[in-house]
Order: C-alpha cells, then sequence, then structure tokens
C-alpha cells in the first residue's frame, strides 16, 4: 500500500527501502517509522512510500498515549539523575573523611538510573549538558555509569553483569577521595609531581574497594583497570589486549567519552561527534573496537533529527548517518534546505548539539 508522506502515522511498517541521495537506503524495509523517520523523509523530500497495509491502521488512541509518556519519561530520568549526583557527591565527601565506602546507598541510586536509562537511550544527549565544572567528578561518576550500561546492553550482556558495569563506572574514580583537593581543583595544568599522584587514583580505589563488602571482583578489577589500554599505553600496570577485564574495557571508552564532552576547570568540552571521531582516528588501538563502535553506532543512530551547530557558523538537523562515517552525518541546513554531506567537508566540524 503506497502513502503520501504527509499522511503517514508513527509506527507504520515499510514494505520497500527507501532510497535518495546515497546508494544505500537512508531507512530499510521493515522499519516501524517514528517521528525523526517521517522527519528525515521530508528531508530528503521524499514524497510518498510503500508500507505494509495491515499495519497501517494503527490506533491512534494507543499513539497519543505513548507520545504523553514521553515527556513523564525524561522527567524521571532527571529526577533520578540528580538524586544520584547528589548523592554520589555526598558519598565522595565521606570518602574524603575516611569512611568506607557504602555500596548500598550508592546501589540504591545508581541502579533505577541504570534502569531509566535502558529503556530511554536517547538520554545519552543530555549528560554533557547536566555537568557543570565545579561538580564535575560527581557528574563524571554518575554519567559514566550510564554510558557503560548503555554499551553493555548493545553488547547483549545478561542484565545482571549490565548492573554491575553501571556500578563499576560510578566507582571508577572513587579513589580520587584520596587524592589532595587542592589537585582536583585546580584550574591549570598540572606539574608532572601532581600528575603523578592522580595517577594514583585507580590503585587506591582497588584498595578502597577491597575493604568494602558487597563488591564482586569484576567491579573492584574495572577500577584498577580503567586507565589501561589495548595497546599497553595505559596505567597503573600497563597491561594490554585480553588482559584487561571485560567491564575494564567498556567503563575505559565511557570514561574518555564524558571527559571529553565535558567542560572541565582547564579546557572547554568537545562535541560528542567530534570526539567520538578522535576515539576512532587519533586514538585508534587504544580502545575495545567492538565496544567502541557500539557506543559510536547507539550515539549516531538515535541523533537523527537533532539540531546541530557547524564550525562555519551554520546550523541544521542531521538527517542521514553514513555507515562508513557515522561520525560525519547528512545535515539539511536551516534556511535553505541544503542538504550538507558533513563526510566530503574534512575541515568542517559539529561543534555542538541541541
Amino acid at each position: 500500500m503506497r502513502v503520501r508522506v504527509d499522511n503517514l502515522a508513527t509506527g507504520v511498517v515499510l514494505e520497500d527501502d527507501i532510497y535518495s541521495l546515497t546508494s544505500r537506503p537512508i531507512i530499510k524495509r521493515g522499519t516501524e517509522l517514528t517521528e525523526e523517520h517521517i522527519q528525515l523523509l521530508n528531508a530528503f523530500m521524499v514524497r510518498e512510500v510503500k508500507i505494509k497495509e495491515q499495519i497501517f491502521q494503527k490506533d491512534t488512541e494507543n499513539d497519543s498515549s505513548e507520545v504523553k509518556h514521553t515527556p513523564k519519561q525524561e522527567k524521571g530520568f532527571d529526577v533520578l539523575y540528580r538524586n544520584a549526583v547528589s548523592t554520589y557527591k555526598i558519598l565522595f565527601n565521606n570518602w574524603q573523611a575516611g569512611s568506607a565506602i557504602d555500596i548500598y546507598k550508592l546501589r540504591n541510586v545508581i541502579v533505577p538510573l541504570v534502569d531509566r536509562a535502558l529503556e530511554n537511550p536517547r538520554c545519552l544527549f543530555s549528560l554533557h549538558y547536566y555537568s557543570n565544572v565545579q561538580d564535575y567528578i560527581y557528574h563524571h561518576a554518575v554519567s559514566v555509569s550510564i554510558i557503560s550500561s548503555l554499551i553493555a546492553k548493545r553488547l547483549s550482556f545478561s542484565k545482571g553483569d549490565i548492573i554491575q558495569i553501571g556500578l563499576a563506572g560510578a566507582l571508577i574514580d572513587c579513589g580520587m577521595s584520596k587524592i589532595q583537593p587542592r589537585i582536583l581543583m585546580k584550574k591549570s595544568s598540572l606539574s608532572q609531581l601532581e600528575f603523578d599522584e592522580v595517577k594514583e587514583h585507580p590503585t587506591l580505589g582497588f584498595k578502597m574497594l577491597k575493604r568494602t563488602t558487597g563488591i564482586k571482583e569484576d567491579v573492584m578489577l574495572s577500577v584498577l583497570q580503567h586507565h589501561e589500554r589495548e595497546d599497553g599505553s595505559g596505567y597503573p600496570l600497563g597491561i594490554k589486549g585480553m588482559q584487561i577485564h571485560t567491564f575494564s574495557r567498556i567503563v575505559a571508552i565511557a570514561d574518555v567519552f564524558h571527559a571529553m564532552t565535558s567542560e572541565r576547570l582547564y579546557r572547554g568540552k568537545q562535541s560528542p561527534f567530534k570526539v567520538l571521531e578522535q576515539m576512532l582516528k587519533d586514538q585508534f588501538g587504544k580502545f575495545d573496537p567492538k565496544a567502541l563502535s557500539m557506543l559510536v553506532n547507539e550515539f549516531t543512530n538515535l541523533s537523527i533529527g537533532t539540531k546541530v551547530f557547524l564550525t562555519n557558523g551554520k546550523s541544521g538537523e542531521i538527517v542521514f548517518i553514513e555507515p562508513q562515517s557515522p561520525t560525519r552525518p547528512m545535515i539539511k541546513l536551516d534556511g535553505n534546505g541544503e542538504i550538507l554531506v558533513l563526510k566530503q567537508q574534512s575541515d568542517l566540524y559539529i561543534e555542538s548539539i541541541r
């Protein structure tokens, strides 16, 4: 059954692949259309599509019900996120004062947040906006937990392992509580001695967790090894490849991604697209390729319909992701509606997203 794009409803299923400016389909057959898909069709000026007839008569009441639940989900995530950051800040201050890690208090705020994030993975786009310079270390812990759990889900880990990986992400920097506060809050570059002290935090965190009940060894190893790299260039042990625990390889990617997309005391934040491109190219060989690919695909595939600002001052909307160049999408420019193929503009980057 052929239907004009203007008359499409969300939830209908494509019967044929949709092609436009590329040799690959912009939307594959069998796809259940969302608002973002319909926006993509309009952006590429597709006038009509063929859909599966039995799906077309969709219950519009159910549709509106689903749409009404979306803001509630986002609000729920926001409340859970801020509660987790507030709780982590209290716990971190307690660790600085010498208290032991209370894994149950941390778990009580991290597990519900991870559950909500798995239900609504678009929260990935919000994380670099929540963080601020003063409370970066607390936001970082919570955000790494979320990003790590999303990667783990895409890698088909069990729900139990996803929760453990989320907890590991939240704990990777617990050892920072034993670093001098003046170093943590320093606004300029660290001296070599100061940097050497910071590099002790994985070992310090591991020691803290060894004295804690209710912690699995997988989580402890994640904390110890999250700065190790696939090529052996990391620390504190300089191990590489399969010597690094699987959980560690996941939280390492989440750690770097959130750190580089967040504003810090000594530098500004970078665009998630630019960071992912750097991780794929400039830091090739340092991260688990499969886990990194999962993060890239998760972020870029969810970005269709997202408003972006470019380094040349122009703005637009992402309308298509090139499978071979996922960090350099096609963008429909504001104003003239021109489709910009970013992979053909090597000196142009997405500066920020909204």
